[in-house]
């Protein structure tokens, strides 16, 4: 029975290695050519395994994408997804959101750009992609409630600004992280530490502002 049992875990443990390989390669490959132009070849010699053994683990390029997927959305969750509490600031708290995006963005960023490619044409990834964008504004809708409570940006729905605030967010990731493009446009080098620090400069203070009353 022991040996059965030790038997059956080093087999775990040796799918568990070979299953992220494969992911891990397919990251690569997705960075390098584009979900539409990745193949699974590519990824199985990538990964340094024969193309059979993908298959022993995903049916199609499409599982294997909802799969990593899901991982991305589950990384934003467990960075970004805890719930606030009113006595904490808001901004510090956004601050703290828009970095743990960034991060999760750096590890996952081909595959997030990899989803909205493909939700375009199939229902699965679209839904993803919307689970994505609702657990984004659900988070941080929250941060613009609590900085209300406390007489800022009053007169905007939390959730519209949220869909834009996020917008903006998602979108400088992915130029700054995947298509490196404005940095070319700059004609200079910028470390991630500032990149970071101006976004949650422009994130904050999209929403840090009061009404002028006049007085």
């Amino acid at each position: 029975m022991a040996i059965e049992q030790a038997g059956r875990s080093r087999e775990s443990t040796k799918r568990g290695k070979t299953e992220a390989a494969i992911k891990a390669a397919a990251r690569r490959v997705l960075a390098r050519d584009g979900y539409h132009n990745a193949k699974i070849s590519d990824i199985a010699e990538e990964a340094g395994k024969a193309i059979g053994s993908f298959y022993q683990y995903f049916r199609n390029k499409e599982e294997l994408l909802l799969a990593l997927a899901e991982e991305f959305r589950i990384a934003v969750q467990d960075n970004i997804g805890a719930p606030s509490g009113i006595e904490l600031d808001p901004f510090d708290n956004l601050r703290a959101v828009v970095r743990a995006f960034w991060r999760a963005y750096r590890e996952h960023g081909a595959v997030a750009v990899a989803v909205f490619q493909a939700a375009m044409v199939n229902e699965s990834f679209a839904d993803m992609w919307r689970q994505i964008r609702a657990q984004g504004i659900r988070i941080a809708s929250l941060r613009i409630r609590l900085a209300q409570r406390r007489g800022y940006c009053q007169g905007v729905d939390p959730e519209v600004a949220s869909s834009v605030l996020c917008s903006m967010v998602e979108f400088s990731c992915y130029n700054w992280v995947v298509a490196n493009g404005d940095l070319e446009l700059l004609n200079r080098n910028i470390d991630d530490s500032e990149l970071v620090e101006t976004l949650t400069k422009m994130v904050v203070g999209a929403i840090r502002w009061r009404e002028d009353t006049g007085h």
